[in-house]
């Protein structure tokens, strides 16, 4: 079988599978085409080409034009996928699926369910006018995909309910782990909080700082740091909010750091929070590292997080609840050290790059 993927970049959340579908018997090429190697927002945030081990069992083809796009839809026609990330999304996927309709092979999307976040804020709609969007936009096109990957439960629910032909599979991203014998554990008797993302509306990293002010004026003995690993322009806002409460000695900001070194920043600290708005995939790579994790309910991996021993979920901005959490992982924080290495094995077993490899590969060799 030959698989290949058409996106708008290099995704750093897809390659930690991508490279390993050729482990698997049953697939003997895998290509990978896109606009570009890395977006200049991914650049800003640290992302590398080194950051992709394994890269060359693919091949990369970055920016083709009309007659290269044609001939990968012509070769090999009758066992070839052919997986968009999205229809409408990015401008370059959706002009290579419209060449692609006049071909007779095998489609199917991977996509994560649209924004919703915040009605009148950036690009965010409630989910009904999304549906109607479909309608109006996409509908018409949805005869010719076969299978949807679609990212977290939400994700699953919205495409099943927008076209019932579909075959949906629920999916996740993923990173590229860091060898086991190189993590460090927090042995400090400070309770270490690490938030990464960007400071923006959507990852809500406010809140985060807001919580931890409920925890110090309900326990005077609450020992904990928060590290935020990231930079946006909602920095300046958090800026002036941790120093009008007193933060300063509780809160780090570090900015942007380089991709290959999140791993490093996961093992020195205990306890991913990640309250997002909308998304949230880091998840992924705290729990390979053997981090706890705290996320909001809209997150798209808080369908991880079922197992206490793993983590907790919040509902999204309910300030509350999270300064709870963060006051039950304070005095639980012996337990959750102990348990790391059991989350480094849970998520080997259930989110690895090399189980979500076999499991697309099972999803698509499976007829419905």
């Amino acid at each position: 079988m030959r698989i290949v993927f058409w996106q708008n970049c290099l995704s750093p959340h897809q390659l930690p599978y991508i490279v390993h579908l050729m482990d698997d018997k049953r697939v003997d090429e895998v290509v990978v085409v896109t606009e570009e190697s890395i977006s200049d927002e991914r650049k800003k945030m640290g992302w590398e080409l080194g950051c992709y081990p394994q890269i060359e069992k693919c091949s990369i083809i970055i920016s083709p034009n009309n007659d290269k796009i044609r001939a990968l839809f012509n070769m090999r026609e009758a066992d070839s996928w052919h997986l968009f990330s999205g229809i409408h999304g990015f401008p370059f996927i959706f002009h290579c699926f419209k060449i692609s309709l006049v071909y007779n092979i095998k489609r199917g999307i991977v996509t994560e369910c649209p924004y919703t976040y915040a009605f009148g804020s950036n690009n965010g709609k409630p989910l009904w006018l999304h549906s109607i969007r479909f309608f109006l936009q996409d509908y018409k096109y949805a005869k010719y995909i076969d299978k949807v990957f679609a990212m977290g439960n939400r994700a699953t629910k919205y495409f099943k309910s927008v076209y019932s032909k579909w075959n949906v599979y629920p999916f996740m991203y993923c990173t590229q782990p860091k060898e086991k014998n190189n993590l460090i554990t927090n042995q400090t008797a400070t309770t270490k909080f690490l938030f990464v993302g960007s400071l923006s509306y959507r990852k809500s990293p406010k809140i985060i700082s807001s919580s931890l002010v409920s925890c110090i004026k309900n326990n005077s003995k609450f020992d904990c740091h928060v590290t935020y690993v990231g930079d946006g322009n909602r920095r300046i806002d958090l800026e002036n909010y941790i120093i009008k409460n007193n933060l300063k000695s509780y809160v780090t900001l570090t900015g942007f750091q380089p991709q290959t070194e999140i791993p490093t920043w996961m093992s020195k600290n205990d306890i991913l929070i990640l309250p997002s708005i909308h998304d949230g995939w880091v998840v992924n790579e705290a729990l390979q590292t053997g981090m706890y994790v705290i996320c909001s309910n809209t997150c798209g991996a808080a369908d991880l997080l079922k197992d206490e021993r793993i983590g907790k979920v919040f509902h999204v901005n309910n300030e509350q609840q999270l300064s709870e959490i963060m006051q039950w992982c304070h005095d639980n924080i012996d337990t959750i050290r102990h348990d790391r290495f059991f989350r480094q094995q849970w998520a080997d077993k259930h989110i690895s790059g090399r189980v979500l490899a076999k499991y697309m590969i099972n999803c698509l060799i499976e007829n419905k």
